[in-house]
């Protein structure tokens, strides 16, 4: 039996992990993360790396060590060059993934780890049972839910029948599997920080056409929503609303979705400027085979002709871990938003024993729930409440 297991490691996962151990919660033998990958971040690693992220959208005090000042102090001491970038000092990629590698060592957190899929979740005699597909069950008082909603890409109604047609030239950038090649020219859909780091890399490294097709202009933001919901500023009010519609609402309204930092938006119109890119502004209403690959036609703008079409329009909004989790919040009857989502307490506490992190907190947490600044507070509060 186990104090805690952790379903989930990812940055969400891994920030409770790291919190827990550093503040001696529990120990090694005592906690257990389970995981479809290798090792911790793992997904988040491979993600950053196909799009060619260097920095960070976020800013030095977010990352998973409970230290907010860590990541300056550990740059410091290592002599990175270059370590931070502009006024919000965003982090170096390789650095911020290295001291999660370095701080992952030092807790031991690889020993807590089992590479499986989680199918089931159960509750008897004060205890979680937690089943997996490899047919095992293992015990905890306590279960956090830290799984991520990017493996479940969403595809567009004109690319869905296409991509099973065509599945080696429309690709999703959320899928697990070899990029494309660079060799041919590719399309981007997307108007986001994702479509946009990918344009940006492969204008850099790609010897065929690149594209970027967005549906709106450029929507510059420094972050994904305003800082002001890190704390008392947005969330006092925030915190007095009793409809959860209503903070679902909320939530919607304040994140930035489809925007990108000003620093990508001066790379991309150099390219364009350069003619390494083609940016398009316009509705895509449908997209055909053709003898040169794919033609996609637009709504107010010519045919484009392209070899591959990669898609970054996000994920399905959807509950994380909904294929077995539904069947749990059924069975124990645990609370939930009109949307679907879990209504927890101020600890991120589901039910006796049970947390959430991640998408699954946002209603308590706010719109800053699914990315490092969420983490770091998920983390801080299931901490203490143990």
């Amino acid at each position: 039996m186990f104090k805690w297991i952790i379903i989930g490691g990812g940055i969400q996962g891994c920030s409770v992990a790291a919190r827990l151990l550093h503040h001696q919660k529990v120990t090694e033998d005592e906690l257990l993360i389970i995981d479809p990958h290798r090792e911790p971040i793992e997904a988040w690693k491979s993600f950053t790396n196909k799009i060619g992220m260097s920095y960070l959208r976020s800013p030095s005090v977010h990352h998973l060590n409970p230290d907010p000042y860590s990541l300056k102090k550990y740059a410091k001491s290592n002599d990175y060059a270059q370590a931070f970038k502009g006024y919000y000092q965003r982090p170096r990629l390789d650095m911020f993934n290295q001291h999660c590698t370095e701080l992952f060592d030092h807790l031991g957190l690889q020993s807590c780890w089992k590479q499986d899929t989680v199918e089931g979740l159960d509750y008897h005699r004060g205890l979680w049972s937690v089943t997996t597909a490899s047919n095992q069950s293992f015990d905890a008082e306590n279960v956090v839910l830290a799984m991520g909603v990017n493996h479940r890409p969403h595809y567009p109604e004109w690319a869905a029948e296409l991509k099973a047609e065509f599945p080696d030239r429309i690709m999703h950038v959320f899928e697990e599997r070899e990029g494309i090649n660079l060799n041919h020219s590719i399309a981007v859909v997307g108007g986001g920080m994702t479509a946009a780091h990918l344009a940006n890399t492969l204008s850099q490294r790609s010897h065929g056409l690149v594209t970027l097709i967005k549906r709106h202009p450029f929507r510059q933001k420094d972050f994904d929503s305003d800082p002001g919901w890190l704390g008392p500023k947005y969330l006092n009010k925030y915190n007095q609303i009793t409809c959860y519609k209503e903070r679902r609402t909320l939530i919607q309204k304040a994140r930035h979705l489809g925007s990108i930092t000003k620093g990508l938006y001066v790379r991309l119109k150099r390219h364009e400027r350069d003619r390494k890119l083609t940016i398009v502004t316009d509705e895509i209403k449908k997209v055909c085979p053709s003898k040169k690959g794919l033609e996609i036609k637009m709504k107010n703008s010519p045919p484009i002709q392209t070899d591959a079409l990669l898609l970054a329009t996000g994920a399905e909004s959807s509950l994380p871990g909904r294929e077995w989790l539904s069947a749990v919040i059924q069975e124990h009857h645990l609370p939930c938003a009109p949307c679907g989502f879990p209504v927890v307490d101020s600890r991120l506490q589901w039910k006796k024993g049970l947390f959430v992190a991640g998408a699954l907190a946002e209603l308590e947490l706010g719109p800053v729930a699914r990315n490092i600044a969420g983490a770091r507070k998920a983390a801080a509060r299931i901490a203490e409440s143990s």
